[in-house]
C-alpha cells in the first residue's frame, strides 16, 4: 500500500537545474550591467529586453548570432547571450526610413 516514510520530491533533475543556474547567471549579469528584463521566460530559456538595451549590447559585441523576423508592425530580433535567448520588438515607422523623394 502507501509508504509511510516522506522523501523529498525533486523536481530538478541534473540537466534542468544546470540550465536554470546558467539562466539565473545570465539574467543576473544583464541587470548588472543596466539591462532591464521586460518578460522571464525561463521554460523557454528566453529573456525579452528593450530596443535600446538590445541594440547597445549588440554595440559592445556580448551577443552572437542575429535573426531578425519581420512583421507588418514591427521586427522582432533574437540574439544569444551566454547561452540564454534573447529577444527584443523593434516597431516599424515610417520614420525610420529615409526620404527618397527630390
Amino acid at each position: 500500500m502507501a509508504a509511510t516514510e516522506q522523501r523529498p520530491l525533486k523536481v530538478l533533475n541534473a540537466a534542468l537545474a544546470t540550465s536554470l543556474r546558467d539562466f539565473n547567471a545570465a539574467a543576473r549579469h544583464l541587470q548588472a550591467m543596466g539591462v532591464r528584463l521586460l518578460q522571464i521566460k525561463p521554460t523557454e530559456n528566453r529573456l525579452v529586453i528593450s530596443p535600446e538595451d538590445g541594440e547597445r549590447l549588440q554595440g559592445k559585441r556580448l551577443t552572437e548570432g542575429y535573426q531578425r523576423h519581420a512583421s507588418a508592425g514591427s521586427d522582432r530580433i533574437t540574439v544569444l547571450f551566454e547561452g540564454v535567448t534573447l529577444e527584443w520588438r523593434r516597431p516599424i515607422s515610417y520614420r525610420d526610413l529615409q526620404t527618397t523623394i527630390h
